[in-house]
Parts: structure tokens; sequence; C-alpha cells
């Protein structure tokens, strides 16, 4: 049981490691107008964060003008809702 305990509160922030999807929806929708809808981003940004993490932090990191131009952050297929 304390084996089990430790491993829990070992893996517990990890938990919280996840990409930000709350500021990477913030950046492509309000911030570089790329998307229509916050809510419909957020919901396919939580759905989907952990598998394109990367994508998410290039996204955070760029300025509007660099995720527009394509080269720096290429869209996974798998994130639904984003239209640049």
């Amino acid at each position: 049981m304390k084996r089990f305990l430790l491993a829990l509160a070992l893996a517990a922030p990890l938990a919280a490691c996840g990409p930000d999807c709350d500021k990477f929806c913030r950046r492509w929708v309000q911030d570089c107008q790329l998307g229509n809808d916050l809510a419909q981003c957020t919901t396919a940004c939580n759905e989907v964060g952990s598998d394109n993490a990367a994508f998410i932090s290039c996204v955070n990191d760029r300025t509007c003008d660099d995720i527009r131009s394509g080269g720096h952050c290429q869209i996974p297929k798998s994130v639904s809702g984003l239209v640049p």
C-alpha cells in the first residue's frame, strides 16, 4: 500500500503538466484571429492536448506572424476546430 501511495504522490504533479489549452486557444482565436470559436478550440484542445503538446507549446511560444506563416508550427490532423 505504501508503494501505491508513493507512486500516486509522484504522479500527481505530472497530471498538471499538460499543455496550456486556455493560453493556446486565447492566442489562436483572440490574439491571432485564426479561429472562430474559443469554446470549440478549448474543447478540441482538451480532448487531444496530450497528443499534440508540442504543437500547442509551439503556438504559445511564437508570434502571430510566425503562426500564420505555417513554417514554425505544423497543425496536427487530429486537432479539430482549427482553421488558419
